[in-house]
């Protein structure tokens, strides 16, 4: 769905839950303003895309097919000052790598992508770049990536839903993996 028209669909929603709100008291009252505000907020990252900014810090290729997993990824990381760089699959995801090899110390890669795939642009990259932080994502459980892909060599897994503080943290220790690594 086009952004423009799920901006729409979410101020329609906010005004329909404050106007309900506003016809209420109580508990049920409270629950309809607090959605008003997580749909206020859910609305703030929908911004578009940017482009790459070279005065952010380290750079982070963030890839998945799910344009709103993209918005949220890049939103929690630019506030902690990387700069971030999207892609919808595999193949798009390795042009921008080349294109922006020299800023990109941490890529993160969704198994399940049309076109190519997580594991197909791991490959790629991994043979490019053998000292680049890569972290997968999934909806699968960590036993069954492990048992899958325990030969990998990547610097960690996300299980999806993830946490804002767990991907800043993976995001973190993988950035300094690749440093380290470029150092030696």
């Amino acid at each position: 769905m086009h952004i423009d028209k799920i901006k729409e669909k979410l101020k329609s929603a906010e005004r329909r839950v404050a106007f309900v709100a506003s016809q209420l008291e109580g508990v049920v009252a409270g629950e309809l303003k607090e959605a008003v505000s997580e749909i206020r907020e859910a609305s703030t990252l929908l911004q578009p895309e940017s482009p790459v900014n070279e005065d952010l810090g380290a750079g982070v290729l963030f890839v998945d097919d799910e344009e709103i997993i993209r918005r949220i990824g890049s939103k929690i990381l630019s506030r902690e000052g990387f700069n971030v760089i999207l892609a919808s699959d595999g193949s798009e995801a390795l042009g921008l790598y080349e294109q922006n090899r020299d800023r990109i110390k941490c890529v993160i890669l969704d198994l399940v992508m049309p076109k190519m795939d997580g594991m197909q642009a791991f490959r790629q990259l991994r043979k490019s770049s053998p000292n680049l932080g890569i972290i997968l994502t999934t909806g699968y459980g960590e036993d069954e990536i492990r048992k899958r892909f325990g030969t990998l060599k990547l610097q960690g897994f996300l299980r999806k839903p993830f946490t804002a503080a767990s991907l800043i943290q993976m995001v973190g220790e993988a950035i300094s993996y690749t440093e380290k690594r470029e150092r030696e």
